[in-house]
C-alpha cells in the first residue's frame, strides 16, 4: 500500500512537471512568434523608411500607420504628391495624405517626404468620399496615361486620386515646361480611361 503511494506521488510529479514544462514552452512559442510578426512590420516600415522616392501605395503605407493610432474609423480621403518632387516612374519624394474620422469630426493631413513623416496636421472636418477598394498604384496608373500625353517629360507629373459618386479616380497631370498640360483621369480600380483634358 505504502509502495503504490510512493508510486502515485512520482507519478503525480512527472505529470506536473510535463504540464509545466508544456506551458513555459507554449509561453516562449507564443511571444516568439509576435517578436517574428512585429519584426516583419518594422522591416517593412524600415525598408520603406530608407528609400527616398515613393510609389502612393508606400507613402499611404506610411502615413496609414500614424492615422490608425490618430483613429480607429481613419478613412482615406486625398492622396496627391507636390508638384516639382515627381520622377518618370509613377514614383515621388514627397506626398499628401489625408484621411477624414467621423468619429472625431476631424481630418487628419500626413506629409510623408523622402520616406518619412514630415509633419501631420489636424484640419476641420470636409465631407469627403473615403478611397476604398485595391487602387491600382502611380506606375501603372502613369504607364496607362502614357499614351495620352504628347512627350514624356523626364519628371513634373502630378497625381491625384479621390472619390467621387464611388467612383475612386486618379488624376495625372503632365505637366509641361512650355505649353498647355494634358490630364488623364483613371478609373483607380478598373484601370479604365475615364477621359482626358487640357488646361491648368
Amino acid at each position: 500500500m505504502i509502495g503504490n503511494k510512493k508510486n502515485m506521488k512520482a507519478i503525480a510529479i512527472v505529470l506536473l512537471s510535463v504540464f509545466f514544462i508544456g506551458i513555459v514552452l507554449m509561453g516562449g512559442y507564443a511571444q516568439e512568434s509576435e517578436e517574428k510578426s512585429t519584426s516583419v512590420e518594422t522591416e517593412t516600415t524600415t525598408a520603406l523608411s530608407e528609400k527616398i522616392e515613393l510609389t502612393a501605395q508606400e507613402a499611404f503605407h506610411i502615413a496609414h500607420a500614424v492615422a490608425a493610432e490618430w483613429a480607429s474609423d481613419a478613412v482615406l480621403v486625398d492622396l496627391s504628391n507636390f508638384r516639382g518632387t515627381s520622377l518618370s516612374n509613377g514614383r515621388s519624394v514627397r506626398w499628401k495624405i489625408e484621411f477624414n474620422s467621423a468619429s472625431m469630426d476631424k481630418e487628419l493631413e500626413v506629409h510623408v517626404s523622402r520616406g518619412k513623416i514630415l509633419q501631420t496636421m489636424e484640419e476641420k472636418f470636409k465631407k469627403r468620399e473615403a478611397i476604398t477598394g485595391a487602387w491600382i498604384d502611380t506606375p501603372k496608373a502613369l504607364d496607362i496615361s502614357f499614351g495620352y500625353f504628347v512627350d514624356k517629360p523626364v519628371d513634373n507629373y502630378w497625381f491625384g486620386i479621390s472619390s467621387k459618386e464611388g467612383i475612386a479616380t486618379w488624376y495625372i497631370k503632365c505637366d509641361y515646361s512650355e505649353g498647355i498640360p494634358t490630364w488623364v483621369d483613371i478609373n483607380a480600380l478598373t484601370g479604365e480611361v475615364i477621359k482626358t483634358r487640357e488646361g491648368y
